[in-house]
């Protein structure tokens, strides 16, 4: 299976948050030449806050193109489209609940795997002056996902997205990221989930941190 893709998009420059002193390389733009990428990255892809954003759990940036239609329907003073969510790949055809954690994919020369749901953050709110959008992105599922580069390789402007491997076919991107922020996921979800070796470590953590929480709270409850 294979799906064209509109990108790679980039920035090769930070700018400043409207209304903030914040440097961000959100706004991206598409590449003129091919590109390449490797675990950090897209060559010339800056990253201004390396804590939250960039390296080898989050070497790339996907974002379904069908979400644009329902974002502009909610800020129809902003004109979404792509690489408006600060996406280095957007496609027609594939969301999050037809891409599964540990999916591989190769794009141009490089091989890519599925890491984690893109976790929204503030930053959409202020790039588009659009109050709650990542709260909004964050409810309604429409996050994305984010990729780790398995093998480097030069990236050519409109490169199909071809699916090679699925290993974990029932973990799909909506199920990873309503487990995520549903508190009434089962134990035995949270351990599942915790236990995923291709998802990103900070998930997993977050995961493990949650189970131990639920057992120590029940555990306590036996004393009394």
């Amino acid at each position: 299976m294979q799906w064209p893709v509109e990108g790679p998009f980039l920035r090769n420059q930070l700018s400043r948050l409207p209304g903030t002193e914040k440097p961000s390389a959100i706004d991206k733009r598409l590449a003129r030449i091919p590109v390449w990428l490797d675990i950090e990255g897209l060559h010339g892809d800056r990253v201004a806050d390396r804590r939250f954003h960039g390296g080898p759990d989050r070497s790339l940036c996907h974002y379904p193109a069908e979400h644009y239609v329902h974002w502009r329907s909610l800020y129809p003073h902003r004109p979404f489209g792509p690489a408006a969510f600060g996406e280095n790949i957007s496609t027609l055809g594939i969301d999050e609940h037809q891409v599964c954690i540990g999916d591989r994919f190769r794009w141009g020369e490089a091989l890519i795997e599925v890491s984690q749901p893109r976790s929204p953050c503030a930053n959409l709110d202020r790039c588009h002056d659009a109050r709650g959008l990542a709260r909004q992105l964050a409810r309604s599922g429409r996050t994305g996902w984010l990729y780790r580069t398995l093998e480097s390789g030069k990236i050519a402007i409109g490169a199909a997205l071809c699916l090679v491997e699925r290993p974990y076919p029932t973990i799909n991107v909506a199920h990873l990221w309503h487990s995520y922020i549903d508190d009434a996921t089962a134990n035995s979800e949270l351990a599942r989930l915790a236990e995923l070796e291709p998802l990103a470590f900070e998930y997993r953590k977050r995961f493990r941190q949650r189970l131990d929480a639920k057992r120590n709270r029940r555990d306590q409850g036996t004393l009394f």
